[in-house]
């Protein structure tokens, strides 16, 4: 993987992590990376502001603006579609994951090594960490899981974490729907209903502390959008067409 890897860096008011989320993946993965894309999804802090200062020093960074209504699965869609031609492969991760900028390595030698489509860095497999991960939080996404495992017969054991090394065609060519936080069970799910050769690696997962900013997510609000990828990946199934 030398300098074909596209990096999809989503930010919505990321200001006190998008500096060190984006130094951090280029000091270590300068021979793979081609490209990091900052989308940053109607932001009202400095997170644009510090990308655009980054920008003067950093040739491989690009800094993709977002108008409202904001949303993950839209903001992931833009990154989706300004991926450079040039690319081969597609490293989507939050911009929040700064503890996790070691565990890059391990998703590409298990997709050099293993020869496969895609890998998910995955939290709930041996070998992987969970620090604090709040109990309802942890019950409804094994909950999801085992309703998708026991419908599709998926074996993977963490699709919705944003946290995923594909090769681009994945990214670029699928029929991706989801506007919030589900798109990130869509990116699991449906490449596996595709026929592509999906594999898992451990890796750490952290709440947030104070100084990484406030998470967005909230089941509350995005519950039933992962209700409703379940039926939309049940009718991609039923007319997909093998990759």
């Amino acid at each position: 993987m030398e300098k074909n890897l596209s990096v999809i860096l989503i930010a919505h008011n990321e200001e006190q992590n998008i500096g060190r989320m984006i130094e951090g993946l280029l000091r270590q993965y300068e021979r793979q990376i081609l490209e990091v894309v900052v989308v940053d999804d109607c932001s009202t802090d400095s997170t644009a502001q510090i990308a655009e200062s980054l920008m003067k020093r950093e040739r491989k960074l690009k800094l993709v603006k977002r108008a409202p209504p904001p949303g993950v699965g839209r903001a992931l869609k833009t990154g989706f579609n300004n991926i450079d031609p040039k690319a081969q492969y597609v490293l989507s991760m939050d911009s929040d994951f700064t503890e996790s900028i070691s565990e890059v390595r391990s998703l590409i030698q298990k997709i050099e090594e293993g020869g496969y489509d895609g890998v998910i860095g995955s939290r709930f497999i041996k070998g992987s960490r969970l620090i604090a991960y709040p109990f309802m939080k942890r019950l409804m996404n094994r909950s999801f899981h085992f309703l998708v495992k026991t419908l599709f017969h998926i074996r993977q054991n963490d699709l919705t974490n944003n946290f995923k090394l594909y090769k681009a065609s994945i990214f670029r060519d699928m029929p991706w729907r989801s506007d919030d936080f589900s798109m990130n069970a869509e990116t699991g799910i449906l490449p596996i209903l595709a026929g592509y050769r999906i594999e898992e690696v451990p890796v750490s997962w952290a709440e947030r502390s104070s100084h990484m900013g406030k998470s967005k997510f909230s089941i509350h609000k995005v519950g039933w959008s992962y209700v409703e990828v379940i039926f939309y990946a049940w009718r991609f199934l039923k007319t997909k067409t093998p990759h």
